[in-house]
């Protein structure tokens, strides 16, 4: 089995500690990474995503914890091996560029081969043709201040790459691009990421960017919040069969990148529950709602806060919309609860209920949601089916799937409304049901 490149355990870095003005910047975080992975760490100014990147690049000493990258520990190196470390193994992107103003495009690529005693002739060589492969090779005899932001970033992505490191950190490196250089810039880390399997670990508070990751750390207050796999990438971390299951929650992660769990989860069920009503409203029952679901409040409780008067500090909605909502939510979050149950406990030789039992609960109250009568043998595809996306073994798209497949093919015959219509049910108990953070 693959072993992570990078091990961080329970790293602490304090500012100025002792200090009146002491500040605690990273707490007890952990992380693996692996070799080729493309991880993003996401936060807010402030947040310890900065600083959790300056400790794997060697320059900044935790004060508890542990950090090893290829199995050494470089905090334990001698000092003359960690420069070694940090100029072969790392090659690192600013957002301010850092370059040198007063030398050429091709001296500012070319100058951290100088201290590894290569060649003039080989250093020009090879600065000029990364300059020339990331689109700047045209400028290599200007000096930098003659050229564009973009064009200046892509200089430091070229010098980053000079001395063929194994890992590239990236931090914020587009934080003073406009959106065309930007584009560019991503689409080369990018390329560096999967042409040249290159480990990159990039500092960004943009969701846009996140599409581009394996997986993204989620930091706030110097801690690791959470852990997300993209769905859309091949993973290299290994998952054990139907311990990572995708969920509404990770495409409502980049519309709210900065919300809790919990708080999407509310989300999620709010949106099933309401399409006609006003914005006011929705932040209101998205409190009520959050309650519900931590199981501070009953149905009574939800039920006359949906209905009173909004003047009065309720939602204002007709009795029956309350009566409906309610009703619908107490069935998704206790179906939901199940799941969560079962999957605490799905090792555990003394579950509550074992997977198929599980399953055949959530088919019935779907079935009986949605008012659906199936045959004997749609009834059995249905739970089958039911089953593999509990567990992780299939995917939302091929649950979807499965509903329109033919019925003698493991399906159940459905039509595209219909099956659209069931999957988007389920997927919501789903997405209360599942943990989305994948922390080893």
């Amino acid at each position: 089995m693959a072993k992570p490149l990078i091990i961080c355990r329970n790293l602490d870095i304090i500012y100025n500690k002792g200090k009146s003005n002491e500040f605690r910047a990273l707490s007890n975080a952990s992380t693996d990474i692996y070799e080729g992975e493309y991880i993003i760490l996401f936060g807010a100014s402030g947040s310890g995503k900065s600083t959790l990147m300056y400790a794997i690049q060697g320059s900044l000493p935790p004060g508890g914890g542990t950090m090893r990258i290829g199995g050494e520990d470089i905090y334990a190196l001698r000092i003359e091996d960690r420069v070694y470390f940090q100029r072969y193994v790392m090659g690192i992107i600013f957002q301010q560029f850092n370059l040198i103003p007063s030398l050429t495009v091709l001296d500012n690529v070319a100058l951290p081969m100088i201290f590894a005693n290569v060649d003039k002739p080989t250093r020009e060589r090879r600065a000029q043709s990364l300059l020339d492969r990331f689109g700047v090779g045209m400028v290599s005899h200007k000096i930098t201040p003659m050229l564009s932001g973009g064009q200046q970033q892509r200089v430091s992505v070229s010098r980053s790459m000079v001395n063929d490191p194994k890992i590239l950190l990236a931090d914020e490196p587009t934080g003073n691009l406009d959106s065309v250089s930007t584009q560019q810039v991503m689409d080369k880390i990018d390329e560096i990421n999967t042409f040249d399997k290159r480990t990159i670990i990039m500092v960004s508070h943009n969701a846009a960017h996140l599409s581009y990751a394996h997986r993204v750390y989620y930091l706030k207050d110097g801690a690791i919040v959470r852990e997300v796999v993209n769905p859309q990438r091949k993973q290299i971390k290994p998952v054990k069969e139907g311990e990572t299951i995708v969920t509404e929650l990770e495409q409502l992660a980049r519309l709210f990148p900065y919300d809790s769990v919990d708080t999407l989860r509310v989300k999620s069920l709010v949106n099933l529950l309401t399409q006609d009503y006003t914005y006011d409203q929705l932040v209101r029952m998205e409190s009520i709602i959050s309650h519900f679901i931590a199981g501070k409040v009953d149905k009574v409780a939800v039920m006359k806060a949906l209905i009173m008067p909004y003047e009065r500090g309720g939602v204002g909605l007709p009795e029956k919309d309350a009566r409906r909502m309610v009703h619908t939510s107490a069935k998704i979050i206790g179906n939901a609860d199940d799941i969560r149950r079962f999957r605490k406990q799905q090792n555990n030789d003394h579950a509550f209920f074992g997977q198929h039992k599980l399953a055949e609960r959530l088919k019935d109250h779907l079935l009986h949601a949605h008012r659906l009568k199936l045959s004997k043998k749609q009834d059995q595809n249905l739970t089958e089916l039911i089953a593999d996306r509990v567990v992780g073994v299939s995917g939302e798209d091929e649950l979807n799937a499965g509903m329109m497949k033919g019925v003698t093919a493991g399906g159940l015959a459905l039509s595209e409304k219909e099956a659209d219509d069931l999957t988007r049910y389920f997927e919501k108990i789903i997405a209360l049901g599942v943990d989305v953070s994948y922390k080893s």
